[in-house]
């Protein structure tokens, strides 16, 4: 049953955003709590014990030792039969140092008079560090040099100070004329160092730097000999002071505002590394290494912020191999979602109330790490089994950290519930949608419609760290002005939330669900009208089939109900080749934007219609004139490719983009004119080829983001990796490719898929290696040149394709024409430096032409 709470939720804001004009006795007992801590008088917190007995952990805990500072928050109160329950979250620092832990106190009445019964610490949190400089600590540095994976920082004469911890230095400023050279090993990372820097190695000089390590690694890093103590001097102390204020926030600091006014930050973990340097040819570069990420080695560059490198070490490859799995990153598993929110688009506020069913897949864990977007607050987390639990975030992170007051064991399950609100923005289509960018001039035309999309890169509510597959219920409330396309089957008609708004706007509830897992929850927001609704049929029996609601702008209306047949067919000829439909309903929704684009969450898609008549987009590698619905072809695709089968990790997005890509193009092969397939593979061929020098499919999102060239990004990762998808199929033949695509999805089905599952699909589907073929076209950017001749030889003809660089594995179309005028095609393979296929001919030939359909990735003369 859908849960209703948009009222509890309402009181609970209430609640945690006021407080009683005057304290009651249990708030007047906290404060002589915090007030006895704060001065590290242990006997007068015992003193306020029930028993001699009752609060001797809780003194011990807070004076031990004495606090320079403390701080006692009540964060909830609940009745139990002795009395009252009270949650409180303790924060305590001495020095530079501090704790955070969380205390469940049972408070009791004793004639009149509010004493503890009872206090356990839930949860404890060391580690917190108010980093400053050591104002009386300078060094000298004479030749040092700092090495990380691939990256060497070099300082021949120059200045330092250190940030230090009770375990030693944790962070040092480095000033002085140095040198930084990075040289990643990977072929593919060095194109994106070269696309950088113009060349494959990055060597530049620095003039300051910012380092964070463990304390325990410090000295392993920074040799004695090469730092040597001298007296402090101002002038250089004021300059790192700067820098050092500069950067620190950046990185491992922990939001405790309201406990604290200062700047907390933990420490790196174990060998882990983070520099901060200030290049004279690149402004300040990043360079991380994070031995707890699948890819541990990242440079990023602050000023544009774009990453420049993110890969595997050799350590780590040594350890995890080429491919890997984000679900192994994480302790659990998201098994599903009830989630009840609130969103006022026009004044871009979310108020949610999220409840997540957790399962633990590693050995054991004390903490849950989720994703929420920083600027939404979080007012509580709470367990039904656990109560209310003490959680962090990161700042400048959306990260939310809950830590549970004991370890939880392998498989074991529970329920976290989050309350949180803010403004937060509606998202833009990104990496999981297709958009293509427009030319020429702006013309001056209506508005579009606005609509507001909250998916998969907004954080909209709390999520697990990686993607993750689970069932849901879902409640959305919005201004009644406003329509919702959602994810899940629609529930019922929209009606009114209980009570009456503050605002006194009326509002309207969508409720979805699914008993189908989903991969992430996302949901449109605009003025939509009903155009139609219908049923798909998927198979041969009446309920094999699936509903489909079209909804329209206003002004969309006409041409969603002209497109709404063929978005059907389009449909039901997925269903019909992969043998199955993902999820029992489909809402297609047409809304307008300024470019043609499209985003398709699992139950339903959305087709931005543009509103620039005149503004041309045909230089677009995924514009296709002659096929108008064809964003509409690639975006239901995704109802398969994308949704019901995700992908491992980033790298592997090919798999979704690709997938909807060659889908719409079979669409087109088998359902359109043959003109229109011709049209769609010459120009996937040409932007592939053309853009192939900007990475390998498997870069992923990254293609192109250096230059912030999307053109480039769409050519690679969709139109390339559909080419790959056609060459693979030209080279195995049709029943194997369409026998393996659809037991590649029967096997992934509602699960991640990587390269590795659909080489070993292809592979046994065609009693064929595949290594080479998906080494040189997906991990490779190579782009073969051949030189194709032939030679009649009697009744036979003698097909010659002479590779002129390194010889790649690819399929080539030679068509025949007999003088005759009868054709025949034929599909001869290039695996070596020269290959030779011999035909035998049925009549005097006419002419040869190689690769005339435009089906190959190569370069033939």
């Amino acid at each position: 049953m859908i849960f209703a709470i948009l009222a509890p939720l309402a009181l609970l804001l209430t609640s945690w955003q006021q407080s009683p004009a005057q304290p009651d006795a249990i708030t007047v007992l906290v404060q002589q709590i915090e007030t006895a801590a704060a001065a590290g008088n242990r006997e007068q917190i015992r003193a306020l014990g029930l028993e001699i007995d009752s609060t001797v952990d809780l003194a011990l805990a807070l004076t031990s030792p004495p606090p320079s500072r403390l701080v006692v928050r009540e964060r909830d109160r609940t009745a139990i039969k002795t009395g009252q329950r009270l949650l409180l979250e303790v924060f305590w620092e001495r020095g530079g140092e501090g704790r955070l832990s969380t205390w469940s106190v049972d408070v009791v009445d004793a004639g009149g008079v509010w004493r503890i019964a009872l206090a356990t610490r839930f949860a404890h949190v060391t580690g917190l560090y108010r980093l400053a400089l050591t104002r009386t600590k300078q060094f000298a540095v004479r030749n040092l040099t700092v090495n990380a994976p691939d990256l060497t920082l070099s300082l021949a004469e120059g200045t330092a100070f250190v940030a230090e911890t009770p375990q030693g230095p944790t962070a040092i400023v480095l000033i002085g004329d140095g040198r930084m050279r990075f040289s990643p090993p990977e072929p593919a990372e060095r194109s994106q160092v070269r696309i950088f820097t113009g060349s494959e190695e990055m060597n530049t000089r620095f003039d300051a730097v910012f380092i964070r390590v463990r304390p325990e690694d410090f000295a392993d890093r920074f040799p004695a000999e090469a730092l040597v103590e001298r007296e402090a001097s101002e002038r250089d102390l004021d300059r790192a002071q700067q820098i050092f204020d500069e950067y620190v926030g950046r990185t491992l600091q922990i939001n405790l505002s309201d406990l604290s006014p200062d700047r907390w930050s933990i420490t790196p973990q174990p060998g882990d590394f983070i520099a901060e340097i200030h290049t004279r040819d690149y402004d300040t570069l990043t360079y991380t290494r994070s031995g707890g990420d699948a890819e541990d080695v990242t440079l990023f560059d602050r000023k544009k912020r774009r990453n420049i490198s993110v890969y595997a070490s050799a350590e780590k490859l040594a350890a995890r191999g080429r491919y890997y799995n984000e679900d192994d990153l994480v302790d659990y598993d998201v098994l599903a979602y009830e989630l009840d929110v609130l969103i006022v688009p026009d004044r871009e506020t979310v108020q949610g109330n999220a409840r997540l069913k957790l399962r633990v897949r590693s050995a054991a864990t004390a903490t849950i790490n989720l994703r929420l977007a920083e600027e939404l607050t979080v007012h509580g987390v709470y367990s039904p089994a656990l109560g209310r639990l003490l959680h962090l975030r990161v700042v400048n992170q959306n990260s939310l950290i809950v830590s549970l007051p004991e370890t939880a064991s392998h498989g074991s399950e529970f329920w976290l519930q989050i309350v949180y609100s803010g403004k937060m923005p509606a998202q833009d289509l990104d990496r999981e949608a297709i958009t293509v960018t427009q030319e020429g001039p702006d013309p001056i035309v209506l508005p579009p419609e606005p609509r507001y999309i909250y998916s998969n890169r907004t954080y909209w509510y709390p999520q697990s760290v990686v993607s993750d597959y689970a069932t849901l219920r879902l409640r959305i409330t919005v201004p009644a002005t406003h329509q919702v396309i959602a994810t899940g089957m629609p529930v019922g008609e929209p009606s009114p939330p209980p009570g009456v708004a503050a605002d006194g706007e009326r509002r309207l509830v969508y409720a979805f669900v699914s008993e189908k897992p989903v991969r992430y929850l996302a949901c449109v927001i605009s003025r939509l009208r009903d155009v139609n609704t219908q049923q798909m049929q998927i198979g041969d029996t009446p309920e094999d089939a699936v509903s489909m609601q079209v909804l329209a702008n206003p002004r969309q209306v006409a041409r969603a109900r002209a497109m709404a047949p063929r978005a059907a067919d389009i449909f039901e000829f997925y269903s019909r080749m992969v043998g199955d439909a993902p999820y029992p309903s489909f809402t297609l929704g047409f809304t307008e934007r300024d470019v043609p684009g499209g985003h398709s969450p699992a139950y339903f898609a959305v087709v931005d219609q543009p509103q620039q008549p005149g503004v041309s987009w045909r230089n677009d590698p995924v514009n296709f004139d002659n096929y108008p619905f064809f964003f509409i072809a690639h975006e239901v695709a995704h109802q398969w490719w994308g949704q019901a089968v995700g992908w491992k990790n980033y790298h592997e997005q090919w798999l979704s983009e690709g997938l909807a890509q060659y889908f719409a193009a079979l669409y087109a092969e088998k359902n359109l004119a043959p003109g229109v397939l011709s049209n769609v593979l010459r120009q996937m061929r040409n932007t592939a080829m053309r853009e192939s020098s900007e990475g390998p499919v498997y870069l992923g999102y990254r293609l192109g983001h250096i230059k912030g060239d999307s053109k480039a990004f769409r050519s690679v990762l969709y139109n390339k990796a559909a080419m790959v998808l056609h060459m693979l199929r030209n080279m195995i033949g049709d029943d194997a490719f369409f026998r393996g695509l659809r037991i590649f999805y029967a096997d992934r089905k509602y699960n991640k898929a990587g390269t590795d599952d659909l080489i070993a699909t292809m592979e046994k589907a065609s009693g064929r290696d595949l290594s080479k073929f998906f080494d040189a076209w997906i991990f490779g950017s190579n782009i073969p040149e051949a030189r194709f001749s032939y030679r009649v030889e009697g009744n036979t003809l003698v097909l010659r394709l002479e590779q002129t660089g390194t010889p790649m594995e690819f399929p080539v179309t030679v068509r025949l024409t007999y003088r005759s005028g009868r054709t025949h095609s034929i599909i001869m393979t290039a695996r070596e430096r020269v290959n030779e296929h011999v035909v035998e001919l049925l009549e005097p030939l006419r002419s040869v032409d190689a690769n005339e359909d435009h089906g190959t990735l190569a370069a033939i003369r």
